[in-house]
């Protein structure tokens, strides 16, 4: 290749870079304008020339501005922003103001319109506040492009005026460019009597900018008064104090209500007792000492109907066979409509475990009957209180978000409450006094019953240990849980074959296990028929079968202003 030829194709090339990098969108020129007021406010305006070649901006630009901070003590700082005006080439131009996480985006343009190639020049006018530092001495410190521009920035500038004159030796100023945290000092800064102005001595590239500290005497700016930084406070973090506030009202709701209506009365003096309440089945006996309903109740009713005499049970494999005996039976409380509901098609009813409508149908009747006889005389649930606290917090919660709380803090809080209400929904059962009898008494029989040592019983001089006795009290301690414990006694001391031969008499359970002075086989069987009628009483598909149930200095991007910007 002649000499000539390489010149040439060097040119081309050249001409080619050159024309590459001129198509290329960028910031030609950054230059703001800030007025600081008597009062602290700032009147910023900015002009922003960009070269549009139709790649990020077609319709326009948008800028970015934070308003919201986290200051040193961790509690949020929100500033005033306000649009004054917007203007292209010289002419208003369409924008609007749209909320970000930590601020507020200014997106100019008309959407349906797309801006021809070459510069344009964006003015925004807007307003701002509590920008001010005030230590020793007053200052500014003022991210003047932000951090966020996608676009090369050829050269930015900005004035900064204070609202009376200042000599210029009271008065200092830095500056810094580069990526955020950066102390690059690609800018100077001169300083002349009331006013400072900064410009870049380099292009910043994409996300680098240009921050900017102007120092001046105290008294050129009223500083805020304690009681306005405190206005402040609160207003910036109304959300989180709503938030704390509310979450302590409720707590000390759910103190109030439980020492008004969750405690219980007095215990009185424990001793045995070697009787049921007064015309109280073991399923009642249960429904109170739980304070609620589950299907031990249904299998200790069908016991203790068994033990009057009015049926027999009988297990085969995995069912059970509940047979009617015709003998008359004083009936205690649900028992009457739990029968008439299991045995409404003849005098046997099959229990197993495929849900069965006539056994769930015989749990309904009787948990009503339970329900309508003791809850509220003998106990309240006192569940009021926490559905108040729940549509409270609700509310309190809703509402803090919506202010603005900081939405770590409301998960925290909100995790505090759900605590609070499931420590609460434990507490706020109560036994009234007339119930609290009762329980003294139920909790008495459980006394007797789960006495295992002889040398204990013969101090309770508790009744004489018969097969007679043990199937009587045997529906009762399936109904408080100690069924075994109630086996093993008797098996230690009239045998184990008497101890199943008395159950026999009405309830004729696999004993197969039984083991030598040992209640285990009686317990498992009574076990089968407690999880047979759970199994039969629950309707397909309500269950899951799954497993899974100081300062240190400035730097760029720092203090306020800030933000950044695009194309759109």
């Amino acid at each position: 290749m002649s000499h000539a030829a390489h010149r040439t194709l060097c040119a081309l090339l050249l001409t080619l870079l050159s024309g590459f990098c001129f198509a290329q969108e960028r910031i030609l020129d950054f230059a703001s304008d800030v007025s600081i007021e008597s009062d602290g406010t700032l009147l910023v305006v900015e002009s922003i020339v960009v070269q549009v070649e139709g790649q990020q901006i077609k319709r326009g630009i948008f800028r970015d501005f934070p308003t919201r901070y986290e200051d040193r003590r961790g509690a949020t700082v929100v500033i005033p922003f306000e649009v004054l005006s917007v203007q292209r080439d010289s002419a208003p131009e369409q924008y609007k103001v749209e909320p970000l996480a930590n601020g507020m985006r200014v997106r100019i343009g008309n959407p349906h319109l797309t801006l021809p190639r070459g510069p344009h020049e964006y003015v925004i006018s807007y307003r701002t506040g509590r920008q001010l530092g005030f230590f020793e001495r007053d200052e500014l410190y003022w991210n003047v492009t932000g951090n966020g521009w996608p676009f090369v920035i050829e050269r930015a500038s900005t004035r900064i005026r204070l609202p009376q004159a200042v000599a210029a030796d009271k008065l200092s100023a830095e500056a810094f460019t580069g990526p955020q945290g950066a102390r690059g000092r690609n800018a100077k800064a001169t300083v002349g009597d009331g006013e400072f102005l900064f410009e870049t001595t380099q292009r910043l590239a994409p996300n680098e900018g240009l921050t900017i500290v102007a120092v001046f005497p105290k008294g050129i700016v009223a500083a805020p008064s304690e009681f306005r930084q405190v206005a402040w406070m609160i207003g910036d973090n109304a959300g989180d104090l709503l938030g704390i506030g509310g979450l302590a009202a409720l707590l000390a709701f759910l103190f109030v209500m439980w020492w008004r209506v969750g405690r219980d009365p007095r215990k009185g003096p424990p001793f045995p007792r070697y009787e049921a309440p007064a015309n109280m089945g073991a399923a009642a006996i249960r429904f109170i000492d739980r304070m609620g309903f589950d299907s031990r109740c249904l299998a200790a009713a069908v016991l203790g109907l068994g033990a009057r005499g009015y049926l027999k049970v009988q297990q085969k494999d995995e069912a059970f066979v509940v047979q009617q005996t015709g003998a008359p039976v004083k009936w205690l409380a649900g028992e009457k409509p739990m029968a008439n509901a299991l045995f409404h098609t003849g005098p046997q009813a099959v229990l197993s475990r495929q849900y069965d409508p006539a056994v769930a149908e015989a749990k309904n009747e009787l948990h009503s009957a339970l329900k309508h006889q003791y809850k509220g005389a003998v106990f309240r649930k006192n569940g009021w209180p926490l559905w108040i606290a729940v549509l409270a917090g609700t509310v309190a919660f809703g509402f803090a978000a919506f202010i603005g709380a900081n939405p770590l803090l409301l998960v925290a809080l909100v995790g505090i409450l759900l605590l609070a209400l499931m420590m609460f929904s434990r507490l706020m059962p109560a036994y009234t006094r007339e119930g609290r009898k009762v329980q003294d008494h139920i909790e008495g029989l459980r006394q007797y019953l789960s006495v295992a040592e002889r040398d204990e019983l013969a101090r309770m001089k508790a009744p004489e240990m018969t097969p007679v006795e043990f199937a009587r009290m045997l529906p009762y301690a399936l109904a408080l849980d100690v069924e075994r414990t109630w086996a093993d006694r008797f098996a230690a001391v009239i045998g184990t074959a008497a101890v199943a031969a008395a159950a026999s008499s009405y309830y004729d359970g696999d004993t197969s296990t039984f083991g030598p002075g040992s209640g285990d086989g009686l317990a498992s069987s009574l076990g089968a028929l407690d999880s047979t009628v759970s199994a039969a009483t629950t309707a397909p598909g309500s269950e899951s079968g799954s497993s899974d149930g100081g300062g240190g200095g400035g730097s760029s991007g720092g203090g306020g202003g800030g933000g950044g910007g695009g194309g759109w």
